[in-house]
C-alpha cells in the first residue's frame, strides 16, 4: 500500500464543495515508491505505435508467459477473463496498426476482456506485467483504451496521472498537415530544428479545419468544437461511465449515472448554443433520417496507418441501402422511447412494470437511453446514440471487422469535432425534456427559501480572447528504438528511460477568458446552510428577439455551484472564476510531467498531488462563450436554496485529493435534481417572485491579445 506525506494548506475541506470535481484545500506529496510506479505507467503510453521502443518493456512482454501465469489463472475473478483474453489472442485479436473503435462489437468485446484482466490483477506487479504484455501484443488503440479505463476505475490507482489524450495519440486531435510536417522534420534528420538543452525542438503552427476550406457556416466555431481540451473532457466522461460497464462491482448506478448522462449532454448543448450565438449561427439544426443531412464535415485527420478519417459532404443522403437496417433499428428504438415516456412506464419481459412518472425516474430513463448494464431492459431499448453516430459518420462499410475506418463520430476523442454530434444529441436530449414536460412545475414553496433575499449581484467585466497553447505531438513520429538484447532484462525492476532526442510541438490558438469574480449580496434572517447555483444564459435569440424564460430554460449553462454557511444579517458571497467548481486547468505536458516525476523521485523537489488537473472537469478557459468585440448581452441567474443533503455525504469512501469518486455515490453536494430549477417547465409568475433568486444582465466582450 502506497503512502503519502500530507501537507494541509488550509482548512480540512473547503466550505464550497463541487459536484463533479472534488474541491479541497488539501495537497499531498507523493513518496518514492509511488513515483516509481507513476514513471513506469507514463512510459507505457510513450511512442505508442512502436512496440520495440523500450527494450525493457519488450523484455517484460516476452518474459511474461501469459497462458502459464499463476497470478492470472489461479486468482479469482481474473481466471475467466484471462481465459477469454487468451482465447482472443490465439484466434486473432485486432491486429496492431489497425484502427480500434469501441463502437465495433468485435473490438469492444476484446477490449473488455483486456480491461477486466487489468482491473482484476491482484497487485501492481501483476497489473504492470499484463500491461507490458498487452502493449507489445495488443492493438495500440485497444491497449490504450482498456488501460485508461482500468486505471480510472481501480481504487488502488487513485492519484496516478495519465498523459493527456492528445499527447498519447495526436492523430485524433491535430490536423493532418501538422502531423505530416512533424514527420518530415524527423525524416530530414531534424533539418531546420534548433537544439534546446541538447534536444532538437520545433513548434509547428496549427489551425482548425475551418481555416483550410469552406464547407458550411458551422466551421465558424471549429475553434470550439475542435478544442483539444473540450474533446479530452468528453473522452474522459466516457471512460468514467462507459456505456458497456456497470453492475454491483463498479457501483456506477450510485452516481445517478442515467440522470448524469442526460444532464451532461444537455449542458454540452447549452454551452454549444452560447458559442453559436456568439457567431450568429443560432439554434442547433434538426435532421430527418429521410432527407439529406445539410451539414457536412471534413475532419482533416489521418490515422497512424495512413487512412484518412471519413469525410461527409453537405447534403449527405443517409437513407442509402447500406444504412437501411441501422436506420430501421434507430427509428424503432426512438419510437419505443417516446412511447414509454408518454405512458409513464415500461414493461419488463417478466411482466413487471417500471415507473417512469416520478422525478427520480429520470435516472431510469437515462440508463434506458444509454442502454448501459444498469438499465432494467436490454432487449427492447438499445444504443440509439451509437447507431446514430455510425450512420451519420459516413464511414465506408469495411470488408471485414479488422479493417474498419471509423468516422470522427465513432471515437470519443474526436466526436465533438463534427457539428452533427450536436444535432444527434439535441435529438436525444429532447427525450430528457419530453420526460420533464410530464412533471409538474416547481411550486412557490419548492423555489422559495424562507428568510433569504438576494439584494444584488455584481460581476466583473467579462472578457474573452484567443491565446496560444503548445501541444507535444512527439508521439506522432517514430524514433530510433534501442535494440532488444535477450537475457539483459530478466527481473521486474526499474525501467530505464532515455529522453527523446526531439520534442515537436503544435501551436494552437484557443479560446480563453480573463479571470473574473462575482459578488452576491444577500440578507438572511438567521444562520443557515445554503446551496448556491449560478447559471449563464442568453438574453436574446439569433434574430435579436427577447427570449421568454420558459422557451429559454434549456439554454442556461450551469456556471458555478457551491454550499455556503450563511450568517444572520448581511452576507456577501465572493467567488473567483479561478475557483469555480466543476472546472480544471490545462494538463501538464508529458515532458514536464515526466521531469516533475523524476525530480520527485530523486528528491530534487516534491511531486504535488491534487485535483487541479483532474480528468473529470470541464476546461476552465471554456466557461465563457466568445461574445462579441463590442460586447454581447447574456444574463446570470443566481438562486440560493435550502441545503438538502445527498443520500451519501459528499466525499465519503474516497480521497477527494486523489480521486473523482466515480462509483462512490458520494460525488454530489446535495440531492437536488441536476439542472434545478431549469430542469422543469417554468411558471414565470412564481419564478420571478421568489426573493432568493436573482437575474443579472451581463455582457461578454471579445478582445484581441493586443487589446488585452
Amino acid at each position: 500500500m502506497r503512502t503519502f506525506a500530507l501537507f494541509v494548506l488550509g482548512a480540512a475541506l473547503a466550505v464550497a464543495s463541487g459536484a463533479f470535481v472534488p474541491s479541497t484545500s488539501q495537497v499531498k506529496y507523493a513518496e518514492k515508491d509511488w513515483l516509481h510506479k507513476q514513471e513506469d505507467l507514463l512510459l507505457l503510453f510513450r511512442h505508442l505505435y512502436e512496440k520495440d521502443w523500450n527494450p525493457q518493456l519488450v523484455a517484460y512482454a516476452k518474459n511474461f508467459h501469459f497462458k502459464e501465469s499463476a497470478e492470472l489463472f489461479q486468482h479469482e475473478p481474473t481466471v475467466q477473463w484471462a481465459k477469454k483474453l487468451w482465447s482472443y489472442y490465439e484466434h486473432g485479436l485486432l491486429p496492431k496498426g489497425e484502427v480500434f473503435s469501441v463502437y465495433d462489437e468485435v473490438h469492444r468485446e476484446q477490449a473488455i476482456a483486456l480491461f477486466r484482466v487489468l482491473y482484476h490483477a491482484k497487485d501492481w506487479e501483476t497489473f504492470y506485467k499484463v500491461a507490458a504484455w498487452a502493449r507489445y501484443y495488443v492493438n495500440e488503440g485497444m491497449f490504450v483504451y482498456a488501460l485508461t479505463v482500468a486505471v480510472t476505475h481501480r481504487a488502488d490507482m487513485a492519484g496516478f496521472v495519465l498523459p493527456a489524450p492528445y499527447e498519447i495519440s495526436p492523430y485524433h486531435f491535430i490536423n493532418t498537415e501538422v502531423i505530416q510536417k512533424a514527420q518530415q522534420y524527423k525524416m530530414q534528420g531534424y533539418y531546420g530544428m534548433k537544439k534546446v538543452d541538447g534536444v532538437y525542438t520545433v513548434t509547428i503552427p496549427s489551425n482548425y479545419t475551418g481555416w483550410y476550406m469552406h464547407t458550411n457556416a458551422e466551421q465558424k466555431i471549429s475553434y470550439f468544437t475542435e478544442d483539444i481540451g473540450l474533446n479530452s473532457y468528453y473522452y474522459y466522461l466516457h471512460t468514467d461511465y462507459p456505456f458497456w460497464l456497470g453492475g454491483e462491482l463498479f457501483g456506477l448506478s450510485k452516481d445517478r449515472r442515467g440522470e448524469l448522462y442526460l444532464y451532461e449532454h444537455q449542458q454540452i448543448l447549452a454551452r454549444y448554443y452560447l458559442e453559436r450565438l456568439s457567431n450568429d449561427l443560432g439554434h442547433v439544426p434538426e435532421f430527418s433520417w429521410w432527407t439529406p443531412i445539410a451539414t457536412g464535415y471534413y475532419p482533416d485527420l489521418q490515422y497512424y496507418n495512413g487512412h484518412s478519417f471519413p469525410a461527409r459532404d453537405n447534403y449527405y443522403h443517409v437513407d442509402q441501402e447500406s444504412n437501411y437496417r441501422e436506420i430501421r433499428q434507430v427509428v424503432d428504438y426512438e419510437k419505443r422511447l417516446r412511447d414509454v415516456i408518454d405512458q409513464g412506464f415500461f414493461v419488463l419481459p417478466d411482466g413487471k412494470k417500471v415507473n417512469l412518472s416520478t422525478p427520480e425516474s429520470i435516472d431510469v430513463l437515462g440508463n434506458l437511453i444509454q442502454a448501459n448494464p444498469d438499465s432494467y431492459e436490454h432487449r427492447f431499448y438499445k444504443y440509439v446514440a451509437m447507431y446514430a453516430r455510425i450512420i451519420m459518420g459516413a464511414a465506408i462499410e469495411p470488408v471485414e471487422p479488422y479493417q474498419v475506418i471509423p468516422s470522427a463520430l465513432e471515437h470519443y476523442e474526436s466526436a465533438m469535432r463534427d457539428p452533427v454530434f450536436y444535432q444527434i444529441y439535441k435529438r436525444i436530449v429532447a427525450y430528457y425534456h419530453q420526460f420533464k414536460e410530464h412533471l409538474p412545475e416547481y411550486t412557490y414553496e419548492e423555489l422559495y427559501y424562507p428568510g433569504v433575499k438576494i439584494d444584488g449581484v455584481v460581476v466583473d467585466k467579462l472578457q474573452t480572447y484567443f491565446d496560444r497553447f503548445d501541444v507535444d505531438i512527439t508521439n506522432a513520429i517514430d524514433i530510433e528504438p534501442e535494440p532488444y538484447v535477450p537475457g539483459k532484462y530478466e527481473g521486474f525492476g526499474e525501467i530505464e528511460y532515455k529522453p527523446d532526442p526531439v520534442v515537436i510541438k503544435a501551436r494552437t490558438m484557443r479560446l480563453n477568458h480573463k479571470p473574473f469574480t462575482y459578488k452576491i449580496s444577500l440578507t438572511a434572517d438567521k444562520p443557515a446552510k445554503a446551496a448556491v447555483r449560478v447559471f449563464l444564459g442568453p438574453k436574446y435569440d439569433e434574430y435579436g428577439g427577447l427570449y421568454t424564460l420558459n422557451e429559454n430554460r434549456e439554454n442556461f449553462y450551469e456556471l458555478d455551484y457551491f454550499v455556503q454557511e450563511l450568517t444572520a444579517g448581511k452576507n456577501v458571497l465572493t467567488r473567483s472564476s479561478v475557483n469555480f467548481n466543476g472546472y480544471v486547468k490545462d494538463r501538464t505536458s508529458f515532458y514536464e510531467l515526466y521531469r516533475s516525476v523524476m525530480a520527485g523521485y530523486t528528491g530534487a523537489e516534491k511531486f504535488q498531488l491534487d485535483m487541479t488537473e483532474a480528468h473529470c472537469g470541464f476546461p476552465n478557459r471554456l466557461m465563457l462563450p466568445k461574445g462579441k468585440k463590442g460586447g454581447m448581452p447574456f444574463q446570470l441567474y443566481v438562486i440560493v436554496s435550502p441545503y438538502k443533503a445527498p443520500q451519501v455525504s459528499q466525499y465519503t469512501g474516497f480521497d477527494p485529493v486523489l480521486s473523482c469518486g466515480v462509483g462512490s455515490g458520494a460525488r454530489y453536494m446535495d440531492s437536488y435534481a441536476f439542472g434545478y430549477p431549469f430542469d422543469r417547465p417554468i411558471d414565470e409568475k412564481l419564478f420571478y417572485a421568489v426573493p432568493n433568486a436573482f437575474f443579472q444582465d451581463v455582457s461578454i466582450y471579445h478582445k484581441s491579445e493586443g487589446e488585452l
